[in-house]
């Protein structure tokens, strides 16, 4: 169990670095960083995808799309940065792409073609498409992106903290057995404590007022539980414990990113009102 632990703490500490070199690195570093992590997320999709009865899909050209997906943000949104100019036209190769996918099906020959795309099709919008959105967050400004995964990550030590000391009252047990009330509510509040400290270290009112901050905090943990909860969901139904085994003691990406995934859009979308 300690070696666990400490296989566990010292995977996750340089996972934790790579994170923040890229978000606080040059963008051209963002965007390796976060395109890697899709392209393994997307593999990792897929492959789970192969546990589903007569799925079958076109693995390679669906990653290819999707990651594709990814880059068309990523260049369109810091195109300044990167001195180049890149029209909105440049998603029209994923459009492109989507088109190939539907018509590969024609030659693949597979049992149930459609099901085959709508599998590919989800892991774009499930994967791709939420790195979409954290990549403008990150062109917006640097901070954004921090701050969210900063508060994904405090309110997961909340949560466990607080879960495995007086976590009686389970709160999701046909999804995910050990999550209960006490962790969910420890895991708020750290979130929110989080999110005070961001207002204060920012400075108040340079980019969120503090009940800006508050809220964009507890927006975050909701939004990142539930994005726990469905990939959870997901696992369950394909009896994996896994998504992958990429981060020692951790599991697969998907596992690491799951609230993220979930809640990326929504803090998109709360950023853009605010």
């Amino acid at each position: 169990m300690l070696k666990n632990l400490v296989v566990r703490t010292i995977s996750g500490a340089v996972f934790a670095g790579i994170m923040l070199a890229a978000i606080w690195l040059p963008p051209y570093l963002f965007g390796i960083v976060f395109f890697l992590i899709t392209i393994l997320g997307l593999r990792e999709f897929y492959t789970l995808s192969g546990y589903i009865e007569g799925v079958k899909t076109g693995k390679t050209f669906s990653i290819i799309s999707g990651a594709a997906l990814f880059l068309c943000f990523f260049l369109y949104f810091f195109q300044k940065e990167l001195t180049i100019y890149i029209p909105p036209q440049i998603f029209g190769i994923y459009i492109l792409c989507i088109t190939a996918l539907f018509l590969s099906e024609l030659f693949r020959n597979k049992k149930n073609p459609v099901l085959n795309i709508a599998l590919s099709l989800m892991g774009h919008i499930y994967i791709a498409l939420p790195f979409g959105f954290i990549c403008i967050m990150e062109s917006m400004h640097v901070m954004y992106v921090f701050a969210f995964f900063l508060i994904i990550w405090a309110s997961d030590v909340g949560a466990y903290l607080v879960g495995i000391s007086i976590g009686k009252h389970k709160m999701f047990e046909r999804v995910s057995p050990k999550k209960t009330w006490e962790g969910l509510f420890g895991g708020m509040l750290f979130a929110l404590i989080t999110g005070f400290i961001l207002s204060k270290t920012t400075g108040d009112g340079y980019l969120l007022e503090l009940w800006q901050w508050l809220i964009f905090a507890l927006t975050v943990f909701i939004f990142g539980t539930l994005g726990d909860l469905v990939e959870s969901l997901f696992k369950r139904s394909l009896d994996v414990k896994d998504s992958g085994s990429l981060i020692p003691g951790h599991g697969g990406l998907l596992d690491r990113f799951d609230s993220a995934i979930i809640a990326a859009p929504v803090a998109f979308i709360f950023l853009t009102l605010c």
